[in-house]
């Protein structure tokens, strides 16, 4: 993860061993399958393909990318996190300490970026954006936290954010993130989907209905998607 703060850093490094619990638990495991699916749906990756996730936290999105093939790398500011990435993955994926705004890579040094639910505890957005920009060769995929999902409108209403991590977090919709893109990197394809648009906790009752509810340009979803096609973008904002 990156942070807004020296107190968001500490934060998530005093919750670094937690982190990993809410994949475990039954609510956890349905979000986490859903929001795979929409990687996979929107990416396409291919074995082989060098891939960066900014923001890595323990490894856990860097274990999948393991197993699909590619070759993966992650960097991240928050020391306990990165052991337990560490003791994780091993030397299956490289792991970096570092910050999202100033990244130590040359320019197109991956074919595929990944920021997830990153973009919500940062400073500068856009910075990091245009960062993301510069090292990667092909595709950016962002995974976003959705400000008018019926989700996100019900936690802040009810107050269930106090004292998470994601009472710090901005979140955003599909509008903010295209206008953050335009100015970060210029005109390039983008494609997004969303998903969750029910409470993982409903997991029990409500799979069938989360996967038949439409994902192309739904707004709606807690979890959105974002591709971005930074092959393709226009020479004059490379």
């Amino acid at each position: 993860m990156v942070y807004n703060s020296m107190m968001d850093k500490a934060l998530f490094n005093d919750r670094a061993a937690q982190y990993e619990l809410w994949y475990q638990t039954p609510e956890g495991q349905y979000a986490d399958t859903l929001e795979k699916d929409l990687f996979l749906k929107l990416v396409k990756p291919k074995s082989g393909q060098r891939i960066l996730d900014i923001g890595c936290g323990t490894g856990h999105n860097l274990a999948f990318f393991k197993g699909l093939g590619l070759k993966a790398a992650g960097i991240d500011a928050s020391k306990p996190m990165l052991a337990i990435a560490s003791k994780k993955i091993g030397t299956e994926a490289e792991l970096y300490w570092g910050h999202a705004e100033v990244l130590p890579f040359d320019n197109d040094s991956f074919d595929i970026v990944t920021l997830i639910t990153v973009l919500e505890f940062v400073n500068d957005p856009t910075k990091v954006l245009k960062e993301a920009g510069r090292v990667a060769r092909a595709q950016i995929y962002l995974g976003i936290l959705n400000k008018i999902s019926l989700l996100a409108v019900n936690r802040r209403t009810k107050g269930k954010f106090r004292g998470s991590i994601y009472n710090q977090a901005k979140f955003y919709s599909i509008w903010e993130i295209e206008a953050m893109v335009r100015r970060a990197i210029g005109k390039v394809p983008l494609e997004w989907r969303g998903t969750l648009f029910l409470p993982p906790s409903w997991h029990k009752y409500m799979r069938r209905f989360d996967r038949l509810m439409p994902y192309a340009n739904n707004p709606f979803g807690a979890f959105l998607g974002v591709k971005l096609n930074v092959e393709r973008r226009e020479k004059n904002n490379a």
